[in-house]
């Protein structure tokens, strides 16, 4: 069939009533892949997994490269259009995923991209776009309509429309790399990749354009839609973007986290609004994990109440529901998705708005940001050696309650980056500032942080991350691998004197190299056999910091590791307290003992737990694989026993090494290390 075209265009100045109004803006998310790309068979079904409960907020196009699988047929169909756009952005390997414009890389965690997602919603939009599929025979005809709300400063602006293929399936893969199945494929542009030169557009103006194009023989018909975007080249920002689908998403004034107490009710408020022209059909359902037997939490509409409620909202209307939540009287926290599942999509779309909350455990601060590893264990092992009663949090959750972190609620904060990347965001840098100004302490510990923040490649590269480096934590870096594998405490040290150890090989070895930016800070760890600094402690006369350049996970004597913690929490003036707990029933979970450790044949747990409730009890090693189960029932209040034969679930013996025991009910949990001998 040929590829002939046809565009009509007309131009209308005009103020209208839409005018006025404050658009809601939808991001336009684009994705660069290839059909025998390993990588993209690894990273799109995170990409999935964001844009299908974002849906809405998102809407997506998706280009086929010409590499690693020239023969790609989704490129085929359309060489010139996908070259054309995987170019504009300068894409040089997938898969790649692009937002509003901004080129952020491999679509590898869908955290990080529901976060830029939100950074642009909340940003209102300079203008209004409207999408309206009107007749499809042979072509596909579109309406696409601007309306100018606010002035453009930008300039060379080009409204974008492409034809889309919401999902393609083959019976077999296409490529080498296993997949067959294919969201969003971009099938054509309207009129071309180039798009349609727009003028200055200001507020009331309105431009209607409409356009069409012959459908592909090999397309399915009753599974395309139409994507339009209007863009600037000179910065490649996506001012607005729309989709000839019925689009929503779950709004709430309310904060998306929050530190709450114990035995509260608590009541959320959240709105999902009908843009569209027909009504809309949804199902809201709650995904949550609560800590505490005894928290309650349900979805209210109107008087009906539930984990899962279908509601009707007329065109243009908007629906109300809350998410009711009770604590209890013990520690935990609520972690919950709203998802708003459109019911009259086939694919089943919909919008999912999250929400936290956390009744704070103790007055230390715990933040996992190792990038998914298992490697908060090993600290909250240390902890609970040392009697220390702590909040643990990841750092996407502690993010929304930066706000209120402060050394009110936490005297000290121990923050785990080991090997993960970013080692730290704007976001982050932003959050230990303001904590450390108002006098707060900080344990900072990961490898390759200074290489993250000073190297041009690194993930952290920015002003801000670098000044905090230098002087919050005093310190200059020298270098991303000292060139030595093994570390020595500093005489007189009241961290680290007389301690010694080895860096394993727990992942690749980049020991870093450090050394005081003002002189102030001073050593605490050098590098065996010569003069190069490793870790650094700093009293700002305000503020007080221990930074490290390894990881303690990476630490071959892990009792030197604990000593680091529990001398660290005496630096920072903490209160550290061993020993039983007294008569009586136990106050908390607690993994108390384990004798004899370390062990050759056999070792037993001892651990406390404060009411009946199911518990687990596993050893994990130190890459967080589970090695044995060695509790998983419903037990009573009292203090309890578990032996360790020291074989794995599938009864070899377990190697030499350091384990790691980790107790736990629901996301209350306690850990402890324990070292196998031959």
């Amino acid at each position: 069939m040929s590829r002939r075209l046809f565009i009509v265009l007309s131009l209308l100045l005009m103020c209208t009533s839409l005018a006025s109004a404050t658009p809601r803006r939808i991001v336009l998310l684009e994705e660069a892949t290839n059909s025998s790309c390993g990588p993209c068979a690894q990273n799109n079904p995170k990409l999935q997994e964001f844009f299908s409960t974002h849906f809405g907020g998102v809407v997506s196009v998706r280009y086929h490269a010409w590499w690693p699988g020239a023969n790609d047929p989704m490129y085929v169909e359309n060489t010139v259009e996908n070259r054309a756009r995987i170019g504009y952005y300068g894409i040089e390997g997938v898969p790649n995923y692009v937002m509003d414009g901004t080129n952020f890389g491999v679509p590898g965690d869908p955290d990080a991209m529901v976060s830029q997602m939100w950074e642009r919603l909340n940003m209102p939009p300079p203008v209004a776009l409207s999408v309206e599929r009107v007749e499809q025979r042979d072509s596909l005809i579109c309406n696409i309509t601007l309306i100018g709300v606010d002035p453009i400063d930008d300039t060379d602006l080009f409204l974008r429309t492409a034809v889309i293929e919401r999902m393609i399936v083959y019976p077999s893969p296409p490529g080498n790399n296993g997949e067959t199945v294919f969201p969003d494929v971009m099938r054509k542009m309207l009129p071309d990749a180039t798009g349609i030169p727009i003028p200055a557009l200001a507020p009331g103006d309105t431009l209607r354009f409409r356009l069409a194009g012959e459908i592909g023989a090999n397309w399915n018909t009753a599974d395309l839609a139409i994507v339009s975007w209007l863009q600037t080249d000179a910065t490649k920002e996506v001012l607005q973007a729309g989709i000839d689908l019925p689009t929503y998403i779950i709004e709430t004034q309310d904060p998306l986290a929050d530190w709450l107490e114990p035995n509260q009710a608590y009541s959320k408020h959240y709105t999902l609004v009908n843009d569209g022209v027909n009504p809309l059909h949804v199902r809201l359902a709650m995904d949550a994990v609560v800590t505490g037997s005894d928290w309650t939490y349900a979805l209210m509409v109107g008087p009906f109440s539930g984990d899962t409620l279908n509601i009707t909202i007329p065109a243009g209307g908007t629906k109300a529901f809350d998410l009711e939540i009770q604590t209890g009287s013990t520690p935990g926290s609520i972690k919950a998705g709203l998802f708003g599942q459109n019911l009259d999509d086939e694919y089943g779309y919909g919008f999912s708005q999250g929400y936290f909350g956390i009744v704070p455990e103790g007055r230390i601060l715990f933040v996992d940001d190792d990038g998914g590893e298992e490697f908060e264990e090993i600290y909250a092992a240390f902890f609970d050696s040392a009697g220390v009663e702590f909040t643990s949090m990841t750092e996407p959750d502690l993010l929304p309650l930066a706000d209120a972190v402060d050394t009110s609620l936490f005297k000290s904060i121990f923050w785990n980056v080991s090997w993960g990347f970013p080692a730290v965001t704007p976001a982050d840098i932003t959050l230990l500032a303001r904590y450390l100004d108002r006098g707060g302490n900080l344990f900072l510990a990961g490898q390759d942080i200074g290489w993250d923040v000073f190297d041009a490649g690194g993930n952290s590269y920015f002003p801000e991350a670098q000044a905090f480096y230098n002087t919050y934590l005093d310190a200059r870096y020298v270098n991303d691998n000292s060139g030595v594998n093994s570390m020595v405490g500093v005489v007189g040290d009241p961290i680290t004197d007389g301690l010694a150890f080895n860096i394993t090989n727990v992942y690749d070895r980049y020991p870093e190299w450090v050394e005081s930016f003002s002189g102030t800070s001073v050593p605490i760890l050098t590098y065996t056999g010569s003069t190069k600094i490793g870790a650094l402690r700093y009293d700002s006369g305000v503020h007080k910091a221990v930074y490290l350049g390894i990881g303690l996970e990476q630490m071959s004597d892990q009792s030197a590791a604990q000593a680091i913690v529990e001398r660290t929490l005496d630096w920072f003036a903490e209160v550290v307290v061993s020993g039983d707990q007294g008569p009586g029933l136990p106050l908390r979970l607690r993994l108390s003992s384990c004798e004899p450790n370390p062990f050759s044949t056999e070792t037993t747990f001892k651990y406390d737990v404060p009411r009946a409730t199911q518990i687990t009890l596993v050893v994990h090693d130190l890459a967080g694989r589970a090695v044995r189960t060695l509790v998983d029932g419903h037990l009573g209040a009292g203090t309890h026993v578990a032996q360790w034969d020291g074989f794995d679930v599938e009864n070899q013996p377990a190697g030499a090494g350091v384990y790691v025991g980790t107790l736990q009910a629901g996301s209350e949990r306690s850990s402890r290390l324990v070292v196998r001998i031959r």
